[in-house]
């Protein structure tokens, strides 16, 4: 009897891979303050920069930066990836460390603050870190969960952004499955707070599985935004995991 080749069976199963976009409009903003980096398609990184202080977009491009600088040089450590929550953490405090001490230089006296978000892809899950005013929404079969939360009038420390303090920021985390045709959808506040479930479940709706069908997903939300009234920098991010021959 001839025994199969375990190689050729290795190839024949189906791995999961993922398709993604981002897609941005500056709105009547004179700047475009929302930044985006993906590194590797493991870590999707989105930053806002606050137009309460002058350089939101220098906040938030020296955020997602760091971000992703740290992602790269953490991850090393055993001790921190088998830990994703001190992992989220240590991403935070670093990139909060950044953008503070940034103040330092000449001409950002003032102060410069931005939002974050990190978002971390595994085999079958997400690690989802969000600091300030930021959206996240996850599909999982029929069902659209948002994953990120308001802030109630009295929890003034969940709206602190980097860069606003030096010590103490400590981000909002989630982290759950995500399994072959789960859709994550990510937006800065200029996008997602002008959005109706209907426009995120229609937007979802259109991310297949190409990068093609990403951006027509994403390009759908922002639409969906500028129509509901918004004028603000804009930026809308789509990453969907789907079967890879």
């Amino acid at each position: 009897m001839r025994l199969p080749n375990p190689y050729a069976l290795r190839q024949e199963v189906t791995r999961e891979s993922l398709v993604f976009a981002a897609s941005q409009r500056p709105g009547n903003s004179p700047a475009q303050e929302d930044y985006f980096m993906n590194f590797n398609d493991e870590c999707f990184v989105l930053a806002d920069g606050s137009n309460r202080l002058p350089h939101g977009d220098a906040a938030s491009r020296l955020a997602s930066e760091t971000a992703i600088w740290a992602y790269k040089h953490i991850r090393q450590h055993r001790y921190y990836w088998l830990d994703k929550k001190l992992f989220m953490k240590r991403i935070f405090r670093s990139t909060n460390l950044s953008v503070w001490q940034k103040r330092r230089d000449h001409g950002f006296e003032e102060g410069l603050e931005t939002t974050l978000t990190v978002v971390m892809i595994g085999a079958k899950t997400y690690w989802l870190g969000y600091a300030g005013d930021t959206y996240a929404w996850l599909q999982s079969g029929s069902n659209i969960k948002k994953l990120t939360r308001d802030a109630a009038p009295f929890e003034t420390d969940k709206h602190i952004m980097l860069g606003s303090k030096r010590l103490g920021l400590v981000p909002e985390y989630i982290t759950g499955s995500m399994s072959e045709g789960d859709v994550l959808l990510l937006t800065s506040a200029g996008c997602g707070n002008y959005l109706t479930p209907s426009d995120i479940q229609t937007g979802i709706g259109l991310a297949g599985n190409s990068a093609a069908d990403a951006v027509s997903a994403v390009e759908s939300i922002l639409q969906s935004a500028e129509v509901n009234g918004s004028t603000e920098n804009m930026t809308a991010v789509i990453i969907k995991r789907v079967a890879a021959s």
